[in-house]
């Protein structure tokens, strides 16, 4: 049905067009003599590349050999023809460790000091420092003169390591991020006196993508696929205030998930209670008495008042095993028993000291150290940190400058292109002027002559666009008034070398895999995740706790308390500073106070949601590691992509130039309309400006390679030390 179906289309199809060519053409019996050739006049031959003006070299191995094998539909168009691609590269098996430059980064001591964070001065025996407050000084301003440096003339004459020398001095992303290098230091500052974890950013600011991602590609937008050279499209440039801002991305291989804080951890920070305070005593002998009964009252008095100053001392210490020692010394049995004043504090004083020692929960250096061991993580995670926040602004920085030079370059051709457009409107006109010419051909060129302008004018908003985006990542306040500059000129250039040395994706893949700070800092956070675990394991258990006590004129039990309260940095003043009991006397005891949680739901339900969390760090962590894999071959194939369409790019100019100056020899010889030399020379712009974005694409090509290898702040000659140090030059 179907076969014979299309069959009578077909009939019915050559039926038609039959019918109709017997209604405008001669049948070929009628048919006197042959059509003429569509040609009558032969074909000037087209001119050699050299014979055409601008036209440029290109290497041999950019030129291809023989014909490209594009991937064909099979008969069954059910698949591709493979032939022509090579396959994918062979992939590590074994993930590297971390190079010995991830390693010195994560281990550098160096610290921004001109931020201005006092230090302070954790000396037991200096009474007056623990108690100072840190000042954070303002953000430093001082480098716009390195900035005024490079002004001449009111423009800003700029190189791309200038740029990023700026950039590293004054972006405020590179700056935050330089504090958080020190709130991991006070992290860990407070891990060491007994406190839990305030933790780290973990959020990294991209650097806005520009003027060059807000089309694909901005460069040939308004003069590719137009229907007629003469018509002017126009780009929407509004858009870019939205390419112009920064993006945040998060590095928390946790996400917005929390551990618990597991078993509490003991003050490692000794602290000192003292209590002093005037006290009157009237002791009662009995309620009810047959003498000297007050009438008032109801009750008599057997002594006179007692008068006395009290004042208690305590002092508590944890330790890292998880024990804790509490030590006081205070007259309270001499105020509550005394039959007679006595304004001498420690004139019979009482003493106590308690140790207790946690046996299953809370028990270990493992688990009362654990936060330290993470604060310690966290400090080599800051720099490594650092190190990726580096890398996001110099790899940013690049590609903002060599856009605007894309757009610069861009930008004269569209120049160029409306001077050509000018004075093949001039001679037109004297042409019309002179009766050679008809006047709709000066209207083509005048059409021609009004959509170059608009293309110029684009340009420029372009070009200017771009410079106001990069200038905000260079200087720490846009509205300063310093700087004293109008505008901002690229001195380098984007070369493309002749021949692209090949990348061995699979040693490739190993240098980033341990070059890639974002993954060594996932690494570490996968092991401090591990120590937040086994706190939370180590809360299922029970507790058990070991106690002993001597006392000196003691007056009540002393209960195997856990002093002080964990991670706050708060202790907790016990009851027997100030109470006391019906007898005084020397007091040992000892012994074990059990804890047991009949169902223990919580304790279970936080060490299941800790392992959970665990595995998705790692599953993070891993999927990033197979993200830089599959980034490094991408890019690899980008680059060489990149680098043969620049090559195809070249060419193409150079025949469209050929092309054009054909057609203007075929004019001078009224061979040619002037239609066709204006479409031509609309061509070549076009093609000169694809030229122009090709060779841009081949330099963001290169850099995001350079940044999936890890290695851009080398090949910029960036260290970590200097810029943290803010001293890059």
């Amino acid at each position: 049905m179907t076969r014979s179906f299309e069959r009578t289309i077909a009939i019915g199809l050559i039926c038609i067009a039959g019918g109709a060519s017997a209604h405008t053409t001669p049948s070929a019996a009628q048919q006197t003599s042959p059509q003429p050739p569509p040609f009558t006049v032969p074909n000037p031959p087209t001119p050699a590349a050299s014979d055409a003006p601008g036209q440029q070299s290109v290497p041999a191995e950019r030129r291809p050999n023989v014909s490209p094998d594009a991937p064909l539909p099979q008969p069954d168009k059910t698949s591709i023809d493979l032939r022509s691609i090579r396959p994918l590269a062979a992939q590590p098996s074994e993930q590297p460790a971390a190079s010995g430059f991830i390693k010195a980064v994560g281990n550098s001591s160096v610290r921004p000091q001109h931020l201005g964070v006092s230090a302070f001065d954790t000396n037991v025996f200096n009474f007056i420092a623990p108690y100072h407050v840190a000042r954070v000084s303002g953000f430093n301003e001082s480098s716009q003169a390195r900035l005024d440096s490079f002004v001449r003339d009111g423009k800003l004459y700029l190189s791309l390591h200038d740029a990023i020398a700026l950039a590293i001095a004054n972006n405020l992303d590179v700056e935050i991020e330089r504090y958080n290098v020190l709130s991991a230091d006070y992290d860990l500052l407070r891990a060491q006196g007994g406190g839990n974890l305030r933790g780290i950013d973990f959020g990294i600011q991209q650097t806005a993508p520009g003027v060059g991602t807000a089309t694909s590609p901005l460069t040939i937008t308004a003069t590719s696929g137009i229907g007629s050279s003469t018509n002017a499209t126009v780009t929407d440039l509004s858009q870019v205030t939205q390419t112009g801002s920064s993006m945040q991305q998060s590095l928390a291989e946790n996400g917005t998930s929390n551990f618990s804080s597991g078993p509490a951890v003991p003050i490692f920070d000794p602290t000192l209670f003292a209590e002093a305070g005037y006290f009157r005593r009237s002791d009662t002998t009995s309620l009810e008495s047959a003498s000297s009964t007050d009438s008032s009252s109801g009750f008599s008095t057997s002594t006179p008042p007692a008068d006395f100053i009290s004042m208690g001392v305590d002092l508590q210490k944890g330790f890292s095993t998880g024990g804790q020692l509490e030590i006081y010394v205070d007259n309270a049995s001499q105020v509550l028993y005394a039959n007679s004043s006595q304004l001498d504090p420690f004139h019979v004083p009482s003493s106590s000291a308690t140790f207790s020692q946690p046996l299953l929960r809370g028990a270990g250096t493992g688990i009362n150290l654990r936060f330290i061991h993470i604060a310690k993580i966290n400090k080599k995670v800051s720099n490594l940190l650092f190190e990726q926040q580096l890398l996001e602004t110099v790899y940013g920085i690049s590609r903002l400058y060599y856009d605007l030079v894309s757009l610069g370059e861009n930008f004269g051709v569209k120049e160029e292109s409306l001077a050509a457009a000018q004075k093949l409107f001039d001679d037109d006109q004297n042409q019309v002027n002179e009766g050679t010419l008809a006047p709709i051909e000066l209207t083509r060129a005048r059409a021609l002559l009004s959509s170059s302008r608009l293309d110029v004018i684009q340009a420029e908003g372009e070009y200017r666009q771009q410079e106001v985006i990069l200038k905000e990542q260079m200087q720490r306040k846009l509205g300063d008034t310093s700087a004293s500059f109008s505008t901002i000129v690229p001195i380098d250039r984007i070369v493309v070398p002749d021949q692209l040395q090949a990348v061995n994706v699979s040693s490739a893949i190993e240098d980033a895999l341990s070059n890639r700070p974002d993954l060594a800092q996932a690494t570490l956070q996968v092991e401090a995740d591990e120590d937040y675990l086994k706190g939370s394991r180590n809360a299922v258990k029970p507790l058990v706790n070991a106690y002993a006590n001597v006392q000196t004129r003691g007056s009540t039990l002393v209960p195997p308390e856990v002093l002080g309260s964990a991670g706050t940095g708060a202790a907790t003043l016990p009851a027997e500073l100030t109470q006391g009991g019906l007898k005084l006397s020397t007091i040992y005891q000892a012994g074990v106070q059990v804890t047991l949680p009949l169902r223990n739901r919580i304790a279970q339900a936080d060490a299941a949601r800790d392992a959970i969390q665990l595995k998705q760090a790692q599953g993070r962590t891993e999927k990033l590691a197979n993200d830089i894999r599959q980034q490094i071959e991408n890019s690899a194939t980008a680059l060489e992509s990149a680098q043969q369409t620049y090559a195809a790019a070249v060419e193409s100019v150079n025949y469209q130039q050929q092309l054009l100056q054909a057609e203007i020899d075929k004019f001078s010889v009224g061979e040619s309309t002037n239609y066709m030399i204006i479409q031509d020379q609309a061509y070549l712009a076009q093609a000169r400006s694809t030229e122009v974005a090709a060779r841009s694409n081949w330099m963001k090509a290169r850099l995001s390679l350079d940044r999936a290898l890890g290695d851009l702040l080398q090949k910029s000659g960036i260290t970590f030390d200097e810029a943290l140090r803010n001293a890059a030059h």
